[in-house]
């Protein structure tokens, strides 16, 4: 029965998608499409506020997209978190008329609205495909690199975790920049108002009312509360909340928050967009490429997209916005000649500006896959099929946590973990993650060809350090998932099923390396001649060109990256406001 039900309700989440995508093309009134989804079984309540949110999408984008205007103030390439935060916030300028760019399509597929199959968008048409190339520290793995090609970005593929960033991380942005508007105490106060917190209330760390839709895990898999009293029981700090105090306490575990709404995901895109979707001066591209910036001599004057096999040029008023992410974004400032000039005269490009440094400093966590473990009864996972997490310092002597423990309600495993240790299609894990690699690579073009996918030569694990602490991480995660408050959860384990030391444990990590599909750093922020932007994001040596993503970071926030791109997202809409 339980069977037929979630069959139900995949067919009416396609029927849905469907109706929605008719809708939006014109296809459909607002009373056929109501009655249809009635017809098809779709639920009645929350159908004319939906058809009214459908039907002004349409009517505004319908109107803006036909008739294009030659110029905007703002050009916005992208529509992750980080663009979408900035234009919900901008669009409320009257006077500013803003284009977003989106190489993918609409986000209303069900597998993206629905969190509990998230990582069926992985290797879809929603994802850019980015794999990064074999290298000897992944014992000569490629290994993917999953990024959203959909409005939304991240936040529409990705897992539904809102962690922001630790104390540290911001005062490392701000040192580094700086600008103390980067520090803790300022992004703290920039996520109270953009929360809508809906767990205990705190006056310091939480908002209410905000844009974004964050609340604890709700109706958590058991084996997750089990996990924390693992913890407790052992020792390590518990949290009631997972942000908040644990921001500046440094380590501890907690149930996660999650971007989850009466069972759908609240992605920024719905969060911040989608309500300001009917304004005049917002109009969103989707299924358009950037090929690259246009300039005339370091001013930045528009991009040149191509958009159903056309190429023309859009310029921009005031200002470009790069939000592509980090590794779509130095591509793009690659092609139009800001990079290392080496790089660029070896694909023939002419270089504009010689930013050594756009592409390098990449960075990512990375997610091991895994230790698991075979229940003695199969429960099927619950929300984003992860509902608990901690951080923990490898090294006492840290001034932050550089590991990450992460419980999976499926057998998560790496694809030779998976071929050696064949772990039962109804175990769970309990995977160790690296939250502050210090290993560094770089996005690399491979052609002067705009079609062309870059180079992502990760180095991941390339640092003896790393493997050092995911080790550690693995040992931790085998303690708490032996330990006596999980063996109610607990047939046997499966991998790794023993002690590992020496070479052994190196290849274990090694072979299981992953990724969290973070990308980040390749554009860094700095106050030093070799960063690529300033403190107010924009790209030194060239005029009317910004950057807002996660390729700003100068050191990678020690958290899921989704809530750290909102706060660029906004942090650049302040800016934005004061210029």
């Amino acid at each position: 029965m339980k069977i037929d039900n979630q069959r139900n309700l995949e067919v009416q989440d396609q029927v849905l998608e469907n109706l929605e995508r008719r809708f939006i093309a014109g296809r459909l009134d607002r009373r056929s499409f109501i009655r249809a989804a009635v017809a098809a079984g779709v639920a009645v309540a929350g159908l004319p506020a939906l058809a009214d949110e459908l039907d002004a999408i349409r009517a505004n984008q319908d109107q803006r997209s036909a008739k294009l205007s030659a110029s905007y103030d703002y050009v916005v390439v992208g529509t992750g978190s980080a663009a979408c935060a900035m234009v919900g916030r901008l669009a409320l300028r009257k006077d500013a008329s803003i284009l977003m760019i989106e190489a993918g399509d609409w986000d209303t597929a069900p597998s993206v609205m629905n969190p509990n199959v998230w990582f069926t968008n992985l290797g879809s048409e929603r994802d850019w495909g980015d794999v990064s190339i074999p290298s000897a520290s992944t014992n000569n793995r490629a290994i993917p690199e999953h990024m959203g090609k959909v409005v939304g970005g991240g936040s529409s593929i990705n897992a539904t975790i809102w962690a922001r960033p630790f104390k540290q991380d911001l005062e490392f942005w701000a040192q580094a920049s700086g600008d103390a508007a980067w520090g803790y105490e300022s992004g703290l106060e920039v996520y109270r108002r953009m929360e809508n917190w809906q767990g205990a209330p705190s006056e310091r760390y939480r908002g209410k009312g905000g844009p974004v839709w964050c609340q604890p895990a709700n109706n958590p898999h058991p084996v997750a509360p089990a996990m924390l009293a693992a913890c407790q029981a052992l020792g390590y700090p518990v949290f009631d909340d997972q942000n908040g105090k644990r921001e500046e306490a440094g380590i501890g575990f907690a149930f996660m928050n999650q971007i989850i709404r009466d069972g759908r995901r609240q992605s920024m895109a719905r969060s911040y967009l989608y309500p300001v979707l009917s304004k005049p001066n917002v109009t969103v591209l989707v299924n358009t490429h950037v090929d690259k910036l246009e300039l005339k001599g370091t001013r930045v004057t528009g991009v040149r997209i191509t958009r159903a096999g056309v190429q023309s040029v859009i310029g921009a008023n005031t200002e470009v916005i790069v939000s592509a992410g980090g590794i779509n974004t130095p591509k793009l400032l690659m092609l139009s000649g800001i990079g290392e000039e080496a790089q660029l005269k070896a694909h023939g490009i002419k270089t504009v500006v010689n930013s050594g440094q756009v592409g390098k400093n990449f960075q990512d966590h990375i997610l091991h896959g895994g230790c698991i473990w075979e229940p003695k009864e199969y429960i099927p996972h619950r929300n984003s099929a992860a509902n608990v997490a901690g951080f923990l310092k490898s090294q006492s002597s840290l001034a932050s946590p550089d590991v990450n423990l992460v419980q999976i309600e499926l057998p998560y495993a790496s694809e030779v973990v998976k071929s050696q240790y064949a772990p039962p299609n109804t175990s769970w894990a309990l995977c160790a993650g690296l939250v502050a690699p210090k290993s560094r690579g770089e996005v690399k073009l491979r052609s002067a060809d705009a079609k062309d996918r870059p180079i992502v030569d990760a180095q991941f694990l390339s640092h003896p350090d790393d493997v050092k602490a995911l080790a550690f991480g693995i040992e931790v995660s085998r303690e708490i998932g032996n330990s006596a408050a999980m063996k109610d959860f607990v047939k046997r384990e499966v991998a790794p099923a023993e002690k590992l030391t020496g070479k052994a444990m190196e290849d274990f990590v090694r072979n299981g390396a992953t990724t969290y599909f973070h990308q980040a750093g390749t554009c860094r922020m700095g106050k030093d001649s070799e960063a690529v932007v300033d403190a107010n994001l924009r790209v030194n040596g060239v005029q009317g060109l910004r950057i807002a993503d996660s390729s700003i970071m100068p050191r990678i926030a020690t958290v899921a990256t989704m809530a750290t791109c909102a706060l660029i997202g906004e942090r650049m809409a302040d800016i934005l406001s004061k210029s």
